[in-house]
């Protein structure tokens, strides 16, 4: 099998103590059946602790039982006790793979990195031409939607990076392309797009404040961002930095519509990212900090992504078309 990986991901390596923020702060750790069975039968105070705060949640699934928002096992050093005391290959599946990402294909695998991990996300941002690999992924098999997928995924990055067009332009080019990929996917044929004059910025965050978000300072900033009446940044260090999350989000999404037969929510989830970090970008010099808590409270949470899937096909406000007004009307006032 042919494994393909983004430039960033074999420079990875944990930075513990010294993280900003930590995959042991705020979310719940999946403990794997075959790791908790050995947890069982380790004998320590660590093995009693372990089975005393392993329990399962509302999915079912078995979990470590969070603590004023932490990891239990994540001590005051910053450290990982399970780690400390049992070495790194005795870490559950979650927390020895995180932020690494497999995806498997007919074939072939993409591998890459979660953006909601610190270290990640500065080296994500930090990479030039850093999918050349990925592009170039081949499949061989009979699977003609998944090799049209790669096809239209390859197009769409170029439309995103091979032109000198500001940004807006660019990924309004992205949203149509792939509107006309989707007319296909659903039995129909490409048609123009009629775009109308005006489009709603205001309906992106109103959007966005109704998600759940663990952070209530962060979902202040959503809100805020929202009602301060910006449009968003789309030059300079802020526009490079919001193609290379696009360029993210693409590939580690779009050919999840070889089973959804949906490719135009992954490039609308995208774009609406953009246009919000755009806007959110305005109030901090720390980019890095802002996309990877986004990616960590809305890319990451199964409840927000089927909020913005379900607004993406049922909102008119998200439509191709009025999406694109909106692009179009930001590269406007760069031009």
């Amino acid at each position: 099998m042919r494994h393909y990986y983004p430039s960033y991901f074999k420079k990875f390596k944990c930075i513990a103590a010294r993280c900003p923020d930590s995959c042991c702060k705020d979310w719940d750790v999946v403990v794997d059946s075959e790791t908790e069975a050995f947890y069982n039968t380790v004998q320590s105070p660590l093995g009693d602790k372990l089975r005393a705060l392993t329990v399962t949640d509302g999915d079912g699934d078995r979990v470590f039982v969070s603590q004023n928002g932490r990891c239990p096992f994540w001590n005051a050093d910053m450290l990982c006790d399970i780690y400390i005391e049992l070495g790194e290959d005795r870490l559950c599946r979650t927390c020895a793979e995180f932020p690494r990402i497999t995806q498997e294909y007919d074939g072939f695998c993409e591998h890459t990195l979660s953006f909601a991990c610190p270290e990640a996300a500065r080296l994500i941002l930090a990479e030039d031409n850093a999918y050349s690999d990925l592009l170039e992924a081949r499949y061989h098999g009979d699977d003609e939607l998944l090799s049209s997928l790669l096809r239209a995924r390859k197009q769409t990055a170029l439309l995103l990076c091979g032109s000198g067009k500001p940004l807006g332009l660019r990924l309004g080019d992205c949203l149509e392309y792939n509107a006309q990929i989707q007319a296909v996917l659903n039995g129909g044929e490409p048609a123009a797009l009629d775009i109308p004059e005006d489009g709603d910025l205001s309906a992106v965050f109103e959007l966005h404040k109704r998600l759940d978000y663990m952070s209530a300072d962060f979902a202040r900033l959503v809100a805020e961002a929202g009602d301060s009446g910006l449009t968003p940044l789309f030059e300079g260090e802020t526009a490079k930095a919001l193609e290379r999350l696009f360029l993210y989000m693409l590939f580690r999404y779009y050919l999840n519509a070889v089973d959804s037969y949906d490719v135009l929510s992954t490039v609308k989830r995208a774009v609406c990212a953009c246009l919000v970090l755009g806007v959110m970008a305005r109030n901090t010099s720390d980019l890095t900090a802002l996309f990877q808590r986004y990616s960590k409270e809305v890319e990451h949470s199964y409840e927000n992504s089927e909020e913005l899937t379900f607004a993406f096909a049922a909102d008119e406000a998200f439509s191709s078309e009025r999406l694109i007004t909106l692009l179009d009307a930001q590269a406007r006032k760069i031009v």
